[in-house]
């Protein structure tokens, strides 16, 4: 089976509105750069990477390690009405996780996963109960550990923007950590 990117494709009147339908880009051993609201599933080998702030990204690999897929997740509030199949928001962007590892003939609850991100993007004024990043973090593991799914947590919260790096079937994710200078 072909790895598969899914890239949600703007709609022409809004590009923060609702991210649907899918276009399925098929390649070979390319880097596969994943922005905000992205899905992918690729076979061993494949590569990719995302950078992330207040974001988080999941990767998903199953025990053989023969395929992996990751989500970068922004928003982890429910979508809004309209945005239900957005997969920047947490809900829509596992469930289409979850669908293309299914896709690829591997149960997503017999994998493990990797959890990074979720960055105080400022520095100014922090109050702990407007952290997006922390709500982030807090969805994830919530969603993880409700489906029983092992993970690791890697590089999570802080003052730091994050470059996370994988190639499927050649060990864990990497993570470079950027340090954010200023004040927001």
């Amino acid at each position: 089976m072909q790895p598969t990117r899914l890239r949600p494709r703007p709609t022409a009147a809004r590009p923060s509105a609702q991210r649907e339908p899918f276009d399925i880009v098929r390649h070979a051993e390319a880097l596969h750069v994943l922005h905000p609201g992205d899905v992918l599933c690729l076979l061993s080998g494949g590569r990719m990477q995302t950078l992330l702030g207040s974001c988080v990204a999941i990767c998903m690999t199953d025990p053989a390690r023969r395929v992996g897929a990751m989500c970068h997740i922004v928003h982890s509030a429910p979508p809004r009405p309209g945005s239900e199949r957005d997969t920047a928001f947490a809900e829509p962007a596992m469930r289409r996780l979850f669908a293309e590892l299914r896709a690829h003939g591997v149960d997503p609850l017999a994998c493990e996963a990797h959890l990074c991100g979720g960055g105080v993007m400022s520095l100014v004024g922090l109050n702990p109960a407007n952290l997006v990043g922390e709500r982030n973090v807090q969805w994830a593991r919530r969603f993880l550990a409700s489906h029983h799914i092992p993970t690791h947590e890697m590089a999570l919260g802080g003052a730091f923007y994050r470059k996370l790096s994988w190639e499927v079937g050649q060990g864990e994710p990497t993570v470079e950590s950027l340090p954010i200078s200023g004040g927001g």
